[in-house]
């Protein structure tokens, strides 16, 4: 399992072996007896390197948990602690690069003297809060064993940058260029279709579509004016107040989930609770500043 797990992340049996101080032809022999156990097929092997197959997703993200999990239970083993004035958040990079980051001036008034260490993911972060001491998670992706509390709503919004808009207009407009980009996760949760559907929107022309493993780049790529983000607020919400980025279509999505702040239940840092309380008030702030910026579809 460790042989695949290394190979499915880094898309590569060399690169495995090297990680784990193998050969090739091991790290190759491993994964086929892999194969072979289980009667399935994991990897497309093609000249471009690996590609996972349906099965072989499913089977990497339970061994991502999996390992998440031991790991958790030898920190808690440990009893590894860390000092009073560091606080261990657990985020997406898109939150941490496109929502803390730019606060962080304002983030150190409040905490001069506070260090942050991070865990980070480059999509959904999911899995126990342990051992961080705060973390950020959709509603449904909140583990059993933690405390959490809604924070904000799952609000989606098409961002562009203005010189992208300037450059090819709105999405909803009765002409549309054919220049478009669609940005997107490589395995969204919810994608274009479903967006378009659930706004009662629809495009005048299909538009190409380019999907990433990670939502920071999804961000950036809109950031850079190279094309359209579907936007979550808990990640965007200050790109947007601050007119960094800006709506591509006229109405937006909630879901009806709700993103918390999650801690470990047997956790009472006060310092996690100051800083969670600290981005509960920013997220309030930053969702009364952009209200009405769209019209909104439940």
């Amino acid at each position: 399992m460790f042989t695949f797990e290394a190979a499915a992340r880094s898309g590569s049996f060399s690169a495995a072996g090297r990680e784990l101080n193998v050969t090739q032809p091991a790290v190759s022999k491993s994964i086929a007896a892999l194969e072979e156990h289980i009667d399935t097929k994991l990897f497309y092997r093609g000249k471009s390197g690996l590609k996972l197959t349906p099965e072989g997703e499913t089977l990497h993200r339970a061994v991502q948990l999996s390992f998440l999990a031991v790991e958790t239970a030898i920190d808690q083993i440990s009893g590894r602690n860390r000092p009073d004035d560091a606080v261990m958040l657990s985020l997406s990079t898109a939150f941490a690069a496109h929502w803390l980051i730019p606060q962080m001036e304002d983030f150190r008034g409040s905490f001069p003297d506070l260090t942050l260490d991070f865990q980070l993911t480059g999509g959904e972060a999911i899995g126990p809060i342990s051992p961080c001491d705060l973390g950020v998670r959709l509603d449904t992706n909140v583990s059993s064993g933690d405390r959490a509390a809604a924070f904000a709503p799952e609000w989606l919004i098409a961002l562009a940058s203005p010189e992208y808009i300037n450059r090819n207009g709105m999405l909803d407009a009765s002409s549309l260029k054919a220049s478009h980009l669609l940005v997107t996760l490589a395995s969204p949760r919810i994608g274009w279709q479903e967006f378009l559907s659930r706004t009662n929107q629809s495009l005048s022309m299909p538009l190409p579509e380019m999907r990433v493993p990670d939502y920071s780049v999804v961000i950036q790529t809109a950031l850079n004016g190279r094309g359209v983000a579907l936007g979550y607020v808990t990640s965007c919400g200050y790109l947007l107040r601050e007119g960094i980025l800006v709506p591509a279509m006229h109405r937006s999505l909630r879901t009806g989930h709700q993103y918390c702040l999650a801690y470990p239940a047997n956790s009472r840092s006060r310092r996690a609770e100051e800083v969670g309380d600290w981005i509960a008030e920013r997220t309030r702030v930053l969702l009364a500043d952009i209200e009405g910026l769209t019209d909104q579809a439940d």
